[in-house]
């Protein structure tokens, strides 16, 4: 790619907009554009409660461009929790007037935009001669829309990112859709993998998928990882040493009723702990930043237990101020549900390289072995947490830890090179 040329990134949830896969693109956005290439995003515009990326920093630079669509979608299809009588009335008129619109997946926060899309893309490849086209999925319907500009741009290299499996996994609806709105999902995922150039995904797995299911030149799949940005992260901050075991949870709590499970587990941990350990259990200290939802549920059980001296609630806060918070814990704490095993989130990377344990709670598979494996923490299932839990916070189980484990691999500069030089063209 000459040094200058414009590209276009497609990302539903960019910043300033909050959603999934807005982290991933507003980096490598950062890094290309501070390399001197022109960088072009459609994105979703939002309502203005979602306006609250914590990466929006990332892509305040004079070299991105960003192209808002409309928000057509219905916002209270993406709310949580519906608290108010008006929005859960809306919500069920909304799902029962969705599926007159869209054939395939009604959940589908992008499924409206195809016409806008597809006259906003076009007007940038045509006004800036634009030849490498980005778009990332979930939600999926983007890069289906997207598709579409190979047949007026036979030119474009169209990169397809995958950030999570297709039909052929059951988030995003599409584990209860029926058949024939399957078929139309599927149908979709046919002409993204006919019609991309590259098919690339952080997760090895998905590309693996891809691969075996469509075929074609090895050359068009590739892995490229979620990246660390070491510009987050505050290395210097020694552990505060007070006689405090400190714990921290940063992210979303997911997974129905395997998140609600785990709690519970987590709960009955300190409650172990506290009866058969008191000491310990008074110099332990677990803090949550809970994104994605509400935590009032999750606050009452931990009053109703007495636990709220132990056990403390924090609303979002920036990564920055996050990872400080991370090098200050003795164990980050990590609940992955079962049907993401072996999808190796950017979190990880980003706790790997600040060197502090990871406690994965989860079915055993690529994140338990990565981790076990490399040295860089311990994994449990969640039937185990009750047990197992008080004994690492006590001492009794010791974690392993390789402090000089190499992760400059995954850094944001190297892995933006990978991307220029072997995806783009």
């Amino acid at each position: 790619m000459a040094l200058n040329e414009p590209i276009l990134i497609i990302c539903h949830g960019f910043p300033p907009v909050r959603g999934i896969g807005g982290r991933r693109w507003a980096k490598f956005a950062k890094e290309i554009a501070s390399r001197g290439y022109p960088v072009h995003v459609i994105r979703n515009e939002g309502v203005p409660s979602e306006r609250t990326s914590l990466w929006t920093s990332d892509v305040q630079h004079p070299n991105i461009h960003h192209h808002p669509l409309p928000q057509r979608y219905p916002a209270v299809l993406t709310k949580r929790p519906l608290t108010s009588f008006k929005d859960k009335v809306m919500y069920r008129v909304w799902t029962k007037l969705l599926p007159l619109l869209v054939p395939g997946n009604i959940y589908d926060a992008a499924s409206l935009s195809r016409r806008s899309l597809l006259s906003t893309s076009s007007q940038l490849i045509r006004k800036h001669g634009i030849r490498n086209v980005i778009v990332t999925g979930a939600p999926f319907s983007l890069m289906a829309f997207a598709s579409e500009l190979k047949k007026p741009f036979p030119q474009i290299n169209l990169v397809a990112d995958f950030r999570d499996v297709w039909t052929w996994g059951s988030d995003y609806g599409l584990g209860s859709m029926k058949p024939q709105r399957l078929a139309h999902e599927k149908k979709m995922e046919a002409l993204v993998a006919e019609s991309s150039d590259r098919l690339i995904s952080p997760h090895a797995t998905v590309v693996e998928h891809l691969r075996k299911t469509y075929g074609g030149a090895t050359e068009r799949y590739m892995t490229l990882p979620h990246a660390i940005d070491p510009e987050d992260f505050v290395l210097d901050i020694a552990p505060k040493k007070n006689g405090v075991f400190r714990m921290i949870y940063a992210g979303s709590l997911y997974g129905a009723g395997e998140a609600e499970n785990y709690f519970t587990a987590l709960l009955d941990a300190f409650d172990a702990l506290r009866r058969q350990k008191p000491d310990a259990y008074n110099a332990s200290r677990l803090d949550l930043y809970v994104t994605g939802h509400g935590t009032a549920a999750y606050e009452q059980q931990v009053k109703a237990r007495n636990m709220q001296d132990r056990i403390h609630f924090h609303a979002p806060v920036p990564p920055k101020e996050i990872f400080k918070r991370v090098v200050h814990s003795d164990l980050v704490l990590t609940f992955i549900p079962s049907r993401n095993k072996d999808v190796l989130g950017t979190k990880f990377n980003e706790i790997f390289y600040l060197r502090v344990p990871v406690l994965h709670i989860g079915e055993p598979g690529l994140i338990s072995r990565t981790i076990t494996d490399r040295k860089l923490g311990d994994s449990l299932r969640v039937e185990e947490l009750a047990a197992e839990l008080p004994r690492i916070i006590s001492g009794e189980r010791k974690i392993e830890l390789d402090r000089t484990a190499d992760h400059s691999a995954f850094l944001l500069s190297n892995i933006t090179d990978r991307l220029i030089k072997e995806v783009l063209v």
